[in-house]
């Protein structure tokens, strides 16, 4: 299966909503979510699963 730029259309039109001069780079970090997660208890949960 092959993507070409015709699969992306819909989401490359642009949306009347959108604040323009706002950097992309603001907008996304408005939408990011801090995740503090303990890695080494993330593995040890893993390993007792397994």
């Amino acid at each position: 299966m092959s993507l070409t730029t015709d699969d992306f259309a819909e989401f490359l039109a642009e949306d009347p909503e959108d604040d323009t001069d706002v950097p992309l780079g603001t907008a996304l970090s408005e939408l990011a979510v801090d995740v503090e997660t303990d890695s080494v208890e993330a593995v040890r949960d893993v390993r007792e699963r397994l």
